[in-house]
């Protein structure tokens, strides 16, 4: 069964054609070329239309020509902002070695001579020192050993010495005798005699005394060391005071 062409269904496309010309679709715009067809459709909106977009250029070009004066500018600005700072720092460290230079000419030769010279006299008086001390020593010796003992002394005896088989010899004018006999030496008798014995010694002997030091530091290792440093400061000292002297008015520099 066929459908009457008035009554059959147009598809999208022709209501699509029967839109954009206002008529009915019929044969005659079917055979219109496809490419008025498409001339007809809306064009895409776009950053391809070109038509639309033409006031834009103008704008673009005003807002690359300001970005390109803020590229030149901001170099320029900071280069000139280096320079002024680097002058103002040159400005100000000439003005403080100026005044440095000012004030060390006033008191660098005082200061200097004057720890200097302390220095160079404190070690002339300590090379001319003396060391004084009391040492105490307390301590214990031990002893052993034999003493030898050889002397003559006078002793008195405390009661009578009876001397047996002694001999006696008596000479008088009536009789002379010599013989042996007894002989008793009463109490109080005074005699010499002569020591010869050895006295053994093991004992400890306690030590408790003070013991005086008197050391003059110039005898001592000390002045090498002093007089090393005095000759170490000398060239300084002689420039900052030529004509220092010495604890005993010798020059120092000389």
């Amino acid at each position: 069964m066929t459908i009457p062409d008035d009554k059959q269904k147009k598809s999208p496309a022709d209501r699509f054609h029967q839109i954009l010309s206002s008529t009915p679709v019929d044969k005659e715009t079917d055979q219109r070329p496809k490419s008025e067809v498409i001339a007809r459709l809306p064009k895409k909106a776009g950053p391809s239309d070109s038509s639309a977009e033409s006031p834009a250029p103008p704008a673009s070009d005003a807002q690359s020509g300001l970005r390109l004066n803020k590229s030149k500018l901001l170099p320029a600005f900071w280069t000139f902002a280096s320079i002024v700072s680097i002058a103002v720092n040159i400005v100000l460290l000439i003005v403080l070695i100026t005044v440095l230079r000012g004030l060390g000419s006033v008191n660098a030769t005082g200061i200097g001579s004057g720890l200097l010279g302390g220095l160079y006299t404190n070690f002339e008086r300590m090379d001319q020192a003396r060391i004084r001390a009391n040492i105490p020593v307390q301590d214990s010796i031990a002893l052993n050993m034999d003493i030898p003992v050889q002397t003559t002394t006078g002793i008195t005896l405390a009661q009578d010495v009876v001397i047996p088989n002694a001999r006696v010899k008596i000479s008088t004018a009536a009789f002379n005798i010599d013989s042996l006999a007894n002989v008793t030496l009463p109490a109080g008798t005074f005699l010499n005699v002569n020591l010869n014995f050895s006295v053994p010694v093991k004992t400890q002997v306690p030590i408790t005394l003070n013991v005086p030091v008197d050391i003059p530091v110039q005898e001592t290792e000390l002045h090498q060391a002093i007089t090393g440093l005095q000759a170490t400061i000398r060239p300084l000292y002689c420039i900052m005071a030529p004509t220092a002297l010495s604890l005993s008015g010798v020059p120092v520099c000389r």
